[in-house]
């Protein structure tokens, strides 16, 4: 690890009273850019490819960036770009993040698109990922030209609007834009991320009965769902809760509840919601509400509440997503770069005699998606049910001894003296999509092992432990982690210049 040069010493110096005497500018401005409910819909016209929300975030990202006097473009609505002073042709280093944000989903306890800052924490959707970093990334060209920090290439902000929902925004941008030198993506954990395991997106139709072939719950692939429920006609309320309080599984039954009137009780299953590539903590509602439908011993005018299709779709369910790691659907793999395969069932639907089941797939960098379909076919082909389509994100990687990772991460451990490395993730970002493009940071505290015991990131004492991640309920954001970023940013970018040599 490399030390601190006197001259990055002063330099940082300079930009903690630079962030200080900016705090409540940024607060505002992350607060102003959470509060538009930027969650992608169906394009309405040229310009407009991802609906009206997420161009309205992005015009808003152009109008505080022109404020501040930057070059800004937009490129076809599908990304915008913040353009850092310079001279036409000059290579660039490029920030890239997104203004897009998964749906809010269930469990908050505050409203997610009303956001507020309180004890140094921004609670809303979409604070932390990614209109938090997203909001850094421009006060990071403000800064370099206020404290006329020099560097022999260009930043260029790219702020895409569909990175939660396949990428085609900096795909696009990709083949339409000016493309960076090298970029950073700024949506991700620290420290420097080399290997992004593949995400394949499955549908799995599942026949049903009567019942589970009206079910539906979940907002997002990528999101573990909250709340799952299922309306159960002819069963009357109180008979449901004492067949509820019969079950022997305390944790099961304390998940469940009931809603309804004489028309029939409405069954509720409560899980805990999450980022799906990272599902420690996360309790799958789907998986629940299945579980709890073969558990309850019920009749419903002298026949089970469950008939054999109904009985099989829910067995399947409960099957397929018994692990979010794949156990149950035979699809659970690893390998030593990038670690163990996630599998979230993020989605189900009524589908023509059925359901079907929509799920997030992160898998290692060595396994063959191919084998994961053919595994996912034979896990309902006893029931009856089949593939009926997949999406497939190759995996990200590069070497972990890369002379630009290794770079970055020095960076990272020197700013804030750790040792910590490089690391691998189920989450996917632009990297996939952008060239030349790593993702570094910054999150803290995402991944194990990073930072010392003596100083555990804070988090809010205002809301439920269980609460506060990424597509999960009551999504925060630390300004103070956020401040951190921006030191290791500020040395990362003069080091990267001139490691990159003269432009």
């Amino acid at each position: 690890m490399t030390e601190l040069s006197p001259s990055e010493v002063d330099l940082l110096a300079r930009v903690d009273s630079w962030l200080e005497s900016h705090r409540e500018e940024i607060i505002a401005d992350i607060i102003d850019w959470v509060a538009i409910p930027s969650v992608r819909t169906e394009g309405t016209g040229p310009g407009e490819p991802f609906g009206v929300e997420v161009r309205r975030i992005l015009d808003r990202a152009v109008a505080r960036a022109s404020e501040l006097g930057f070059e800004t473009a937009d490129v076809d609505g599908y990304a915008v770009t913040v353009l850092a002073d310079g001279q036409p042709g000059q290579p660039e280093i490029g920030l890239a993040s997104h203004l897009d944000v998964v749906p809010a989903g269930d469990n908050w306890t505050v409203e997610p698109y009303a956001p507020f800052e309180r004890d140094g924490f921004v609670i809303g959707r979409g604070a932390s990922d990614n209109k938090g970093p997203a909001v850094i990334d421009l006060y990071l060209l403000r800064a370099f030209r206020e404290l006329e920090i020099p560097l022999t290439r260009r930043l260029r902000i790219i702020y895409g609007g569909a990175e939660e929902s396949g990428m085609e925004d900096l795909a696009y941008y990709a083949e339409h834009g000016p493309v960076p030198q090298i970029s950073l993506v700024t949506d991700g954990p620290f420290p420097v991320n080399f290997a992004q395991k593949g995400g394949l997106n499955p549908r799995l139709f599942i026949p049903a009965g009567p019942r589970l072939s009206t079910l539906s719950a979940g907002v997002a692939e990528n999101a573990v769902p909250a709340t799952a429920t299922i309306a159960l006609t002819g069963v009357g309320v109180a008979e449901l809760e004492t067949a509820i309080a019969a079950l022997t599984d305390v944790e099961l039954r304390e998940t469940l509840s009931v809603q309804g009137d004489d028309a029939g009780a409405v069954l509720h299953a409560r899980g805990q919601s999450g980022h799906a590539a990272f599902p420690d903590g996360t309790r799958n509602a789907i998986l629940l509400l299945a579980r709890g439908l073969l558990a309850l011993d019920l009749t419903v005018n002298g026949t089970e509440l469950l008939d054999a299709a109904d009985r099989a779709a829910a067995g399947a369910l409960a099957r397929i997503l018994e692990t979010p790691y794949g156990h149950g659907a035979g699809t659970d793999r690893d390998d030593e770069i990038s670690g163990v395969l996630t599998q979230n069932g993020g989605i189900v639907r009524p589908h023509e005699g059925g359901i079907a089941l929509h799920l997030d797939i992160r898998y290692p960098v060595t396994v063959d998606s191919a084998d994961l379909l053919a595994a996912l076919a034979a896990a309902v082909a006893p029931v009856g049910g089949h593939v009926l389509g997949h999406t497939d994100a190759a995996p990200f990687h590069i070497a972990r001894d890369h002379e630009i990772v290794t770079l970055l991460q020095d960076t990272f451990n020197t700013v804030l003296g750790v040792t910590a490395e490089p690391f691998a993730m189920g989450g996917g970002t632009h990297s996939r999509v952008l060239p030349n493009a790593i993702t570094f940071g910054p999150g803290l505290g995402r991944i194990p092992g990073v930072l010392p015991e003596d100083h555990p990131v804070r988090r809010p004492d205002f809301i439920p432990a269980e609460n506060g991640t990424p597509h999960g309920p009551d999504e925060f954001v630390s300004i103070e982690n956020l401040f951190t970023a921006f030191r290791i940013y500020v040395i990362a970018l003069t080091r990267l210049d001139r490691a990159l040599g003269d432009a």
